[in-house]
């Protein structure tokens, strides 16, 4: 009955996931020459779209003094310019397709492990496509369409105008409830629990620190979860202690995904815990010219599914090793290990409310005139917003866009902060050499828990 409904329910609102995901589902199961031909077709299906459809493409060919049907070899490929983030800012429409105007495609932002806000565009079949990816992640672990999703993921303005009645039935009708982090405090946390109770749902799916949370606090209450079928974590680093609490309480294996804003679905863990790359939506290099001691190196990753603006040895700052092992769990899609993943600080608020670091990140996307930025919170009630200007004149530009990330800020709690915006040259790296969107010296203990649950 679940299905039909999530058949329904896809059909009204034009998703081609499911149709997709019958045509995806068996592919890591091919033998590994059948993965890498397939991968070889789709590259070169994408180079030629990008040579006639993209004026970047089209020019860097022209310059090269070559065609794209003249990549016969993964040797010719590697010799391809890498793509970075300052090319797609300054070049950011010269790498859309040029036969499709940008009012049909969906503009979507990103910070970037540099932090540099990127803006960026993907048509609807790619997002329906890499819902597909998502939903057979899920299968792994015996997950059915239309069973329900607690889904751990920042909500946005479109969901904050619904009416309680209009969320409640849009997440049953989507079989994906979601649960907000970026509102997510004691308080909240309690009211979570019993709305997990009455959903049951069979996975959970998001930001791996929100979902470890949640499990913390289900097991401090001495409640007892019902056992999940699996849990997928994404869009921040997983560590093993919170790999330990969520597998513990929800009695499960955890699954780690990995991908970005830019490019969704590269690699996903299976359940022997090996993380494979998967080779129908992506081309995943290393950058072997810049490695460091640990034997890790900068990802170029090439998106096999955005037509819409292709990626193509795109360096996204992270790090990591190939493998040519073959792992025994049946799936033939190459393996990798990633050493360095976006990391995301909680900040936790005087009256005990709790924001997931990406409610600041996304204060900022979409900024003009802002090279990079950085949101610190020192105290509970002090937070400081460093901002790189892009020029000394572009400080006028992006001043609305501080007024309103102040604003915002301040609205998340009754209690009174210290908020200060400093203009600097520059912020510095982490000791792993990644810019912190977010970073917090605060931690539960630190806060009070007075706050209500927000409406």
């Amino acid at each position: 009955m679940t299905n039909l409904l999530l058949k329904v329910t896809q059909e009204l609102r034009g998703s081609k996931s499911l149709k997709y995901l019958a045509e995806i589902e068996t592919a890591p199961f091919r033998s590994r020459e059948e993965v890498l031909s397939s991968q070889w077709q789709s590259l070169a299906k994408l180079l030629a779209h990008a040579e006639a459809k993209v004026p970047y493409y089209r020019e860097l060919f022209k310059n090269l003094g070559m065609r794209s049907s003249d990549i016969q070899t993964w040797s010719d490929f590697s010799k391809l310019p890498i793509l970075t983030k300052d090319i797609i800012r300054e070049r950011g429409k010269d790498l859309v397709r040029d036969d499709v105007a940008l009012t049909d495609l969906s503009q979507h932002h990103s910070g970037g492990s540099t932090g540099i806000p990127l803006n960026f565009y993907r048509d609807k079949d790619y997002m329906d496509v890499s819902e597909a990816g998502t939903f057979r992640n899920l299968r792994q672990c015996g997950w059915k369409p239309g069973e329900m999703i607690g889904f751990f993921w920042g909500g946005n303005e479109r969901l904050y105008r619904m009416s309680r009645l209009e969320f409640e039935a849009r997440q049953q009708l989507r079989r994906m409830y979601q649960f907000d982090p970026f509102h997510s405090g004691s308080e909240e946390l309690a009211s979570w629990v019993k709305r997990w109770e009455r959903l049951r749902p069979t996975v959970a799916l998001g930001y791996a620190s929100t979902i470890a949370r949640f499990a913390s606090f289900i097991s401090r209450s001495g409640k007892l979860a019902a056992p999940l079928k699996g849990v997928f974590t994404t869009a921040e680093k997983l560590y093993p202690e919170q790999r330990e609490i969520i597998s513990t309480v929800f009695r499960c294996k955890v699954f780690d995904c990995y991908g970005s804003s830019e490019v969704q679905n590269i690699a996903a863990e299976c359940p022997n815990g090996r993380m494979h790359i998967n080779a129908d939506f992506v081309v995943l290099e290393t950058d072997n010219h810049d490695q460091e001691e640990t034997g890790s190196s900068p990802f170029l990753v090439t998106s096999l599914q955005n037509y819409a603006m292709p990626f193509i040895r795109y360096r996204n700052e992270d790090a990591g090793e190939l493998s040519d092992d073959v792992c025994d769990c049946g799936n033939g899609f190459p393996l990798m290990k990633l050493s360095i993943g976006r990391v995301s600080d909680n900040f936790y608020l005087p009256c005990g409310r709790v924001v997931h670091g990406e409610f600041f990140t996304h204060l900022m996307y979409g900024s003009r005139g802002i090279d990079s930025f950085q949101f610190y919170q020192s105290a509970p009630d002090c937070i400081t917003l460093f901002v790189v200007p892009s020029s000394a004149d572009a400080v006028a530009g992006f001043e609305d866009t501080l007024r309103n990330a102040e604003q915002q800020i301040r609205d998340l709690t009754p209690a009174k902060l210290h908020i200060e915006i400093k203009q600097v040259a520059n912020i510095p790296l982490s000791a792993a050499g990644k810019h912190r969107f977010t970073r917090s010296d605060v931690n539960a203990n630190d806060v009070s828990e007075t706050c209500g649950v927000a409406s």
